[in-house]
């Protein structure tokens, strides 16, 4: 079996968390101190030097080579050397952001084994917080942990400390999705229905201020555009199935969203005739055009669209 591991990947935070679960895995705190060593992939003689070492008072010796994505020819030959005869006592542990196509990548993978470390997907973060409060003997909401996988993406050291904080708040009761709201924020979602009633009341002020609140949360113009998007498709989806004679409550269960949202979808649908939601559409369509294409700088472009809106 390998005692040589490869973490490849994106994600900085699970690239630290695979070293630390290799490291406890072979050594105890107190034999850290004297067997593990840390290295970048330019100090290749300190990296060999270690490598041949012997453990003191433990069975291993760990040594990490870090940010080695950009390792040289002439330390990936030696390091792979080393790997077509590896010493029984050290575990060589290699990170970084690889790309698979080239040398490195290749001929590391075959010879360790790998570790990926990637930036995980929408599910996969909303079932890390799930099992992370769990572990904690706390209760969350569905719609709490929506918010929390909306609001944080996959930056998996922001989810990690807005865990922590929320475990500390909760004190073993439960979390529900206002208590996000207060501690970590409001969802994009909900941002968007105040963005959009400060449109209809003509309030440039409140608009603007929403739009630079979005950018504080680290929230891109062609994502913002992208929750506009969505909302006109509800409006246009509201307007269908009104003209066919569909009532209320069966619109609300036609959105198939929760209650509160679809209810609120439903009454500020009564601002939309078919025509303003198919300029607004044109509108947010050319914008996000304009900026994939560099035509416009996408902040310009989101405040002309606001412009735009405002004017009717």
């Amino acid at each position: 079996m390998s005692h040589n591991y490869l973490i490849t990947g994106n994600d900085p935070y699970i690239r630290e968390r695979e070293i630390k679960r290799i490291r406890g895995k072979y050594l105890s705190p107190g034999e850290e101190e004297l067997n593990y060593s840390v290295y970048g992939c330019e100090d290749i003689d300190g990296i060999m030097d270690s490598l041949g070492t012997m453990p003191f008072l433990a069975d291993k010796r760990v040594v990490l080579v870090k940010d080695a994505g950009d390792i040289n020819e002439s330390a990936l030959e030696t390091l792979l050397n080393y790997l077509s005869s590896p010493s029984d006592t050290g575990v060589l542990v290699i990170a970084g952001e690889f790309d698979k196509r080239k040398k490195a990548y290749k001929e590391l993978s075959s010879a360790m084994e790998v570790l990926r470390a990637d930036k995980p997907d929408a599910e996969t973060v909303k079932g890390w917080i799930r099992k992370y409060f769990k572990r904690e003997g706390i209760e969350i909401s569905s719609d709490a942990v929506e918010i929390i996988a909306e609001l944080k993406g996959d930056d998996t050291i922001g989810i990690k400390a807005e865990l922590e904080k929320l475990a500390g708040f909760a004190e073993g009761g439960r979390i529900e999705a206002s208590h996000v709201q207060q501690l970590v924020g409001r969802s994009v979602a909900d941002t968007v229905f105040d963005l959009v009633d400060a449109i209809n009341a003509r309030k440039s002020e409140w608009v603007f201020g929403i739009l630079k609140d979005l950018y504080d949360n680290k929230k891109q113009p062609q994502e913002i555009l992208g929750y506009l998007g969505w909302y006109l498709r509800m409006m246009q989806k509201i307007a269908l199935l009104s003209g066919r004679g569909v009532p209320s409550e069966g619109i609300v269960r036609e959105l198939g969203y929760k209650p509160g949202y679809a209810r609120r979808l439903l009454r500020q649908a009564r601002d939309y005739p078919v025509k303003r939601i198919e300029k607004w559409t044109r509108a947010v369509y050319e914008t996000d055009r304009d900026i994939k294409t560099g035509k416009r700088d996408a902040v310009l472009a989101m405040e002309m669209l606001m412009v735009e809106f405002l004017s009717g």
